[in-house]
């Protein structure tokens, strides 16, 4: 089985604690990579590394909204995935592998599904608070599970169909809080932040399939590289047809310090996705998920102070019900009901195929962009 590790603006998709060290047992012990002596030095220095860039990326894209006059979600969508694009061909310079496992139509098309999510993200931006959208894109859990619920027939726990109907409430508290305190708060914000949820949801299914569940997985670094490409071509399109290309860049003339913050924090994105991969694949995916929900308070808890909102016990009420909603879902999410046959006999196949075909070691991953602000694919995107 693959287990998905949702990161802001990434969607990570990797293998779970379990089957990764099944992989490490087949595997040949020459071609595992030693573990370093001391283990918590490094599990820290890569916890505070990812929570930093994480938090660095989230308060300078912040800033950018909060510069005068910027409405351009999608001239920064545009931007994003170039500086995506970028990142992902140096590293594959770095690291000599230009080698593309995937189909070029696969990332076409599911790059217009990536591209969507980022650009609904950052457009419903112009209407909803920052921490807002990251209490939004934190439960992306809930279409997933509706749409394997309805597509691939998998079934959930009374447990985890309740943590589902809690995570509602609480992202309805929260945003109660955000109309109360923001000026320029909308209905159209939360229609399009449903809207990106529904495309991050869909992009992490089939990225999974399509990247990484063939024959030769593809890395994460040539996922970024065309994936990226393909979605700054597409959203280049969308700002000539729609006509903000030339308004956003007289604006980005007039305030030139946007432009050079968007790729900053880009940058800061692709390193958040890199530092959790090595989480994963040195300390496993349940490890990660503790860091990543360290983070994602940190970053509403850092909004608030650089950022100054008002305060409302709706915040405070709705943001308790989502972490106690995503906490259950953690610890309820390893076991759906109805599938532990099926687990089984997938880890009968991975015992047979491990060795074979390219899955790394301990922890194969992906990453895409998709949220313009996180995985995913748009920003931690790239980490939310």
């Amino acid at each position: 089985m693959v287990k998905e590790v949702h990161d802001e603006g990434y969607t990570v998709v990797a293998r779970s604690d379990v089957e990764a060290a099944q992989a490490e047992s087949t595997a040949k012990p020459s071609s595992q990579p030693k573990p370093p002596r001391n283990q918590t030095a490094f599990f820290m220095a890569l916890a505070v590394g990812s929570i930093a860039s994480a938090l660095g990326f989230s308060t300078l894209q912040e800033k950018v909204f909060n510069i005068p006059g910027f409405t351009y979600g999608g001239w920064m969508t545009f931007i994003t995935y170039l500086t995506y694009s970028g990142c992902g061909l140096l590293e594959s310079t770095v690291t000599r592998s230009f080698k593309r496992n995937a189909s070029l139509r696969d990332y076409a098309l599911i790059s217009i599904l990536a591209m969507g999510g980022a650009y609904f993200t950052n457009w419903a931006l112009n209407y909803l608070n920052y921490t807002t959208r990251i209490v939004f894109k934190s439960c992306r859990v809930i279409p997933v599970m509706a749409f394997r619920s309805l597509v691939v027939g998998q079934r959930y726990s009374a447990v985890q169909y309740g943590a589902g109907a809690l995570l509602v409430v609480g992202i309805s508290l929260f945003t109660a809080g955000d109309a109360e305190g923001a000026p320029n708060f909308s209905g159209m914000g939360v229609g399009l932040i449903a809207i990106a949820l529904l495309c991050d949801a869909l992009t992490a299914n089939l990225e999974e399939r399509q990247f990484f569940r063939i024959r030769t997985p593809a890395s994460h670094a040539e996922v970024m590289t065309y994936l990226s490409l393909f979605a700054a071509a597409e959203s280049f399109l969308v700002l000539c047809v729609t006509g903000e290309l030339q308004s956003a860049l007289a604006h980005s003339s007039l305030h030139r310090e946007t432009v050079p913050t968007i790729c900053a924090f880009s940058m800061l994105g692709y390193v958040t996705v890199c530092l959790v991969l090595l989480l994963i694949k040195h300390f496993g995916a349940t490890n990660t998920e503790v860091v990543k929900s360290m983070r994602k308070v940190c970053q509403v808890i850092l909004s608030f102070v650089v950022f100054p909102k008002p305060m409302s016990w709706k915040y405070l009420a709705g943001g308790a019900l989502v972490a106690v909603a995503l906490y259950a879902l953690q610890r309820t999410g390893k076991k759906p009901v109805g599938v532990e046959k099926d687990k089984e006999k997938d880890k009968d196949r991975e015992g047979r195929k491990a060795g074979g075909g390219g899955g790394g070691a301990g922890a194969a991953a992906l990453l895409l962009p998709g949220a313009g602000g996180e995985h995913a694919a748009g920003g931690p995107a790239g980490s939310g």
